[in-house]
């Protein structure tokens, strides 16, 4: 259900800053990137299964750890230039913190009664995490990046002007920090969440292949 509100509250962004509701489902499937496409269909295919043990640990560990790391850098990003969009994140960030602890908590006890299904959600998880950082490489290698750099770029001016304080996101700042340090930032910061978060499960941590170009 709180996923479900996610929708609406971005669908209602989109639509306030001049997108037609019928036009919504076309935008997103337009700018969603073909990495993050194979990343949902490997979790939606556990769900059209029936696998629950899966499908939890996909949603809850897996997609809502990326989502938190992510929204959690947009949030300092935006924090200057777009403090409404930063605020609605802020909101979203505290739902994924409850979402993750309720994966833990419910997931833990499935995987300790049920120890045949572990290698299948390790490999799941390990499939996952690579089209994941595939997804990051597109985005930090690729052409909008260069839309990324010339917001920072303005976020930097301001902070020349002493206008607003520095976009510092896990110890770094963002507004000044270069493509292929913002790709490794939030990669390492992503997979150090779900080797920790797997632990607490009692699943190992499989260990993703890095992607080398930009697909």
């Amino acid at each position: 259900l709180d996923e479900a509100r996610h929708v609406e509250i971005f669908t209602q962004r989109l639509i306030d800053l001049g997108v037609n509701a019928d036009e919504v489902d076309d935008l997103v499937a337009d700018q969603t990137n073909p990495n993050l496409a194979k990343f949902a269909e490997i979790l939606l295919e556990k769900v059209d299964r029936g696998d629950f043990i899966s499908g939890v640990v996909g949603q809850n560990i897996v997609l809502e750890g990326m989502a938190f790391s992510v929204f959690e850098m947009l949030r300092a990003s935006n924090a200057v230039l777009n403090p409404k969009f930063a605020h609605t994140l802020s909101g979203t960030i505290a739902d994924e913190r409850r979402h993750l602890g309720f994966g833990e908590n419910r997931i833990g006890a499935l995987i300790a009664t049920h120890p045949e299904k572990k290698a299948e959600v390790e490999r799941m998880q390990k499939d996952m995490s690579y089209f994941m950082l595939a997804t990051f490489a597109d985005r930090m290698r690729g052409r909008e990046i260069l839309e990324e750099r010339r917001r920072f770029s303005a976020i930097a001016e301001a902070h020349k002007r002493n206008q607003a304080p520095s976009s510092i996101w896990q110890g770094v700042d963002i507004s000044a920090a270069e493509p292929k340090e913002l790709e490794d930032l939030l990669a390492n910061s992503v997979l150090a969440e779900f080797k920790t978060r797997l632990a607490r499960i009692g699943l190992e941590y499989q260990t993703p292949a890095r992607p080398n170009g930009v697909n």
